[in-house]
């Protein structure tokens, strides 16, 4: 009895700040979904190869989405604005390279609107040998979206991968050449089920860099410690 209440008091370890401030948080989180070996972390992409992922990351309006997902026909807008991947990529970049196999680099934005006042963009990111796994849970979302047939203003910014819209949108890659379909990849090792799977893009490093070689290649362990 006593050993299952200290197991149902075992709580995640607090997240590693890479960045943050009021309207922007960039952490490292306990993933426990990273199971067996865990991610391949540390691990070391520049910051210039984090903006040219970033640049690729797409997303489309679920309803309007149209044969294939991969399909020329799909209306796909780029998920950062040029700020957003200047200011996130070398944080990113940065959180990668201090990740632990068992970390996740996750991101929360906050844009102001004029028509629609506060809007979150969110999610996380780890790699597995030469694969990134790209989550974006929300996309430019209001924190009052309606959530589990609930409507109210919610702060998420401690659970990154939570959807407040989840069947808004869907996430794409270009180039196509470099993004692996999650059915491929489903059921392997390695490979976890995380949230909405339209939220989740695989990018084949090899395939993205292979003009200019290696993709990445192990960090040394830093210490990790909160940064202001």
């Amino acid at each position: 009895m006593l050993s299952l209440l200290v197991a149902g008091c075992v709580m995640e370890p607090a997240p590693i700040v890479i960045y943050e401030d009021k309207n922007d948080s960039i952490w490292l989180k306990f993933d426990p979904a990273a199971t067996g070996v865990g991610h391949s972390h540390p691990v070391a992409i520049s910051h210039e190869r984090m903006e040219k992922i970033l640049e690729g990351i797409l997303v489309a309006d679920r309803s309007q989405i149209i044969g294939t997902i991969k399909g020329d026909e799909t209306d796909w807008v780029t998920a950062f604005t040029p700020v957003q991947i200047k200011t996130l990529a070398p944080l990113l970049s940065e959180a990668l390279r201090k990740a632990s196999p068992k970390d996740m680099a996750t991101f929360y934005l906050i844009i102001m609107d004029r028509e629609h006042g506060k809007l979150v963009t969110s999610g996380g990111l780890f790699v597995r040998g030469r694969r990134l796994y790209f989550i974006l849970a929300n996309f430019r979302t209001m924190p009052s979206s309606k959530i589990y047939e609930t409507t109210y203003e919610v702060d998420t910014r401690s659970e990154p991968l939570l959807p407040t819209a989840r069947f808004q949108f869907a996430l794409g890659f270009r180039p196509t050449r470099a993004w692996i379909p999650n059915g491929e990849v489903r059921g392997k090792d390695g490979y976890e089920r995380y949230l909405d799977e339209s939220k989740l893009v695989i990018i084949d490093l090899s395939h993205l860099f292979a003009e200019s070689g290696a993709t990445s290649s192990p960090a040394r362990p830093s210490a990790l410690s909160p940064q202001p």
